[in-house]
């Protein structure tokens, strides 16, 4: 009778020792097939301009551009590198802020979606960058109008992707919600909101790549510091190799402010995560 009882719970254990073992093996394929893809486009970049001879003012090679990284580091590109990332992450902040009470009140309220998405998508037809001077008089050279910029460029995908996601709830479990006699915050916290959270992720993501983008927008105008400021500096005496190491330091800091929203995405919806994990098993 023992052994009958331990049976299964042996099996069920083996079996998610197993899928997590899986489930790492996937995320560290993942990973390698990053590494491969840039190490192909750096091994292609080295190729090019060994085969076509292009001058080093016009495209350096990889390894200057790595040496002038690890040159510049301690003087100048890791300074630069931690205003344009303060930038970006306080003008992400913000936009999740603003973004998701914003999203529930038209999620809510028909009379101001009507009056609010209307204003937004005007907001989304002007080129930011045109804004971008402006911000500089009214608030001079410093951190604020790029965080600003940035939370400017964020803000619709996150809006956007929220009211989507709260507002796809399948109408049933809305009226069994009712029905179980749950109030509009229970049926918000223990119905809508847990079928938003992966479109409001979705947003998240592109929204963190696009406040990178507005900071560099804000640099490029006017700014006395940050990567943008440093790339015209560096374009201006043609030090192309600093230039580069600039440009990856940007792609640094988008990869790893996407990869952090990822991480909380997997900590936050780990239902979505397994699904697409049994359905990639299924197919294999």
């Amino acid at each position: 009778m023992t052994l009958e009882n331990e049976s299964p719970s042996s099996d069920v254990s083996s079996a998610e020792i197993e899928t997590r073992s899986k489930r790492s093996f996937s995320w560290l394929a993942r990973i390698a097939e990053f590494a491969v893809s840039i190490g192909a486009l750096l091994v292609a970049w080295h190729l090019a301009v060994v085969i076509f001879d292009i001058p080093p003012y016009v495209l350096p090679l990889p390894w200057d551009v790595l040496v002038e990284l690890v040159e510049q580091w301690n003087v100048q590109l890791y300074d630069e590198t931690m205003v344009t990332f303060i930038e970006s992450l306080g003008g992400f902040l913000l936009a999740i802020v603003v973004s998701v009470p914003l999203a529930i009140l038209i999620t809510y309220s028909d009379l101001l979606n009507r009056l609010v998405m209307p204003a937004l998508v005007v907001s989304q037809v002007i080129p930011k960058i045109a804004l971008a001077p402006l911000f500089v008089i009214w608030l001079g050279f410093g951190l604020l109008p790029k965080v600003l910029m940035s939370f400017l460029v964020a803000f619709f995908a996150i809006v956007v992707s929220t009211v989507v996601g709260l507002r796809s709830i399948e109408p049933n479990m809305l009226h069994l919600s009712r029905s179980m006699g749950a109030s509009t915050l229970q049926t918000f916290l223990k119905v809508r909101l847990p079928n938003s959270l992966p479109t409001f992720f979705g947003g998240l993501k592109v929204g963190v790549t696009l406040a990178v983008i507005g900071a560099i927008v804000g640099e490029f105008v006017g700014a006395g510091s940050g990567l943008g400021h440093l790339t015209i500096i560096a374009m201006a005496s043609l030090n192309l190799p600093l230039t580069f190491a600039a440009i990856l330091m940007m792609g640094v800091i988008g990869v790893v402010m996407y990869g952090a929203v990822e991480l909380l995405e997997r900590l936050a919806v780990p239902w979505k995560k397994r699904d697409e994990f049994e359905r990639i098993q299924g197919t294999a």
